[in-house]
């Protein structure tokens, strides 16, 4: 895997979707742009982990049981080591092999294993493949070697440990060289050793084409699962997410703004008689009329938690992560002038020659005890009353969402009238 900013050869998707839009310029050395490599790595991680457990336990259990236990192993330890380096032997096992072993293992059950995983395989990686060579070297003597199992530690870093590609491609490059070095000093210069050697620079090879082939693979059905997700996710008259798409990140949203206490805003869009712009120029001229609209929208969400949607209809909705009730009023009246600019001509409309927007804010602080439907309710009963009022206009509620009673607020506030 190439390391980000260097040359990529584009793969291009269609132009109408803006997902492989973004991705236009996914490359052989598969390498996603931002934000999207930054998405991508999170997700391979843990898509990669039950898998990487199953190769873990098999080859560290394996080596494990070779390394510690008794009886019949230990007499093959001796005869294979001498006991003239057991002090050597020892400090490989008890000061390499098992606490990588063990730490890397652990992490990969735990909670640490999106954050540390990837750092502690850096370390690991490395210290098994200079550990095999080492263990070459000490049986040497004693006419035994590991020539056998050098290749699958050049392909460790690939199929066991799944490092990033240029890691792993490091990593198998430093088993070949410290191979071939600890061969040369130990004065190990057979025709059978510089054989062996060209077996495990062809492993350290296979291992890299192999490796990045599948990377490729991963990341063009990842990039094919979001163009997917993408289409699913948006309308097809303005191109702007749908109602689904709104629900779901609604209820993220939510969620994350409860536990780190911070305001969710909510912004219900209503097209001021909209019926009448069908009614007066027909329903495409009113499809016409519904894209240009969207376009202006996106002003109004420009940080990554932040969405805008067609909730239904002429009706557009906008949802502010962190966004105090100040942030809300400026964006709302960026949303009034922008369209304003924007001079979509509305002959029909008693309040003026242009189309005009009505908007009903709301402005909370998501709490355990409340729901996402009580910003939508709240949000409502704004937008009614800034139509009530005259249309062409905002209102923002906050304060009245401590007396908000789902699916009463309304009633209760005609009644107090």
């Amino acid at each position: 895997m190439a390391e980000p900013g260097s040359s990529k050869e584009s793969m291009r998707p269609p132009v109408n979707d803006p997902v492989a839009t973004r991705l236009s310029h996914f490359a052989p050395d598969v390498v996603f742009d931002e934000p999207f490599e930054s998405q991508f790595g999170p997700w391979y991680t843990e898509h990669s982990r039950t898998r990487i457990r199953r190769t873990m336990w098999i080859a560290m259990g394996t080596l494990l049981v070779i390394m510690l236990a008794e009886g019949p192993f230990r007499v093959l330890r001796e005869m294979v080591f001498g006991t003239a380096h057991s002090h050597w032997i020892d400090l490989l096992r008890f000061g390499f092999i098992v606490p990588s072993s063990v730490a890397m293992l652990v992490v990969s059950y735990t909670s640490l294993y999106q954050r540390w995983f990837g750092v502690t395989t850096h370390i690991v990686a490395p210290v098994y493949a200079l550990s095999f060579v080492a263990m070459d070297i000490l049986m040497q003597p004693q006419g035994y070697d590991l020539s056998a199992w050098m290749p699958l530690a050049a392909l460790a870093p690939y199929f066991l440990f799944w490092m990033p590609h240029t890691h792993a491609t490091r990593t198998a490059l430093a088993v070949v060289i410290a191979y071939a070095l600890s061969g040369y000093f130990a004065g190990l210069h057979g025709a059978q050793r510089h054989f062996d050697l060209l077996v495990v620079a062809f492993a350290a090879m296979l291992g890299s084409a192999v490796h990045r082939s599948l990377l490729q693979s991963v990341r063009r059905n990842y990039l094919a699962a979001r163009m997917l997700n993408e289409s699913a996710h948006r309308d097809a008259l303005t191109g702007l997410y749908n109602r689904r798409m709104f629900d779901e990140h609604l209820r993220r949203l939510w969620q994350q703004a409860t536990r780190e206490r911070v305001p969710v805003a909510l912004l219900l869009i209503d097209l001021d008689h909209f019926k009448r712009y069908n009614d007066h120029d027909g329903h495409q001229a009113g499809d016409a009329c519904l894209a240009k609209v969207a376009n202006v929208l996106p002003i109004a969400s420009r940080r990554p938690m932040d969405l805008v949607a067609r909730y239904g209809g002429e009706e557009f909705a906008v949802l502010l992560y962190d966004a105090q009730r100040e942030k809300v009023e400026e964006i709302c009246g960026q949303l009034h002038t922008a369209l304003a600019n924007a001079g979509i001509k509305h002959p029909a409309s008693p309040v003026g020659p242009l189309v005009t927007l009505s908007i009903g804010a709301a402005c909370v602080i998501p709490g355990p005890e409340r729901r996402p439907e009580g910003l939508v309710q709240l949000a409502d009963e704004a937008l009614y009353t800034a139509k009530e009022g005259g249309r062409n206009r905002t209102i923002i509620m906050d304060r009245e969402y401590e007396s908000l009673i789902t699916g009463a607020f309304r009633t209760r506030r005609h009644q107090a009238a």
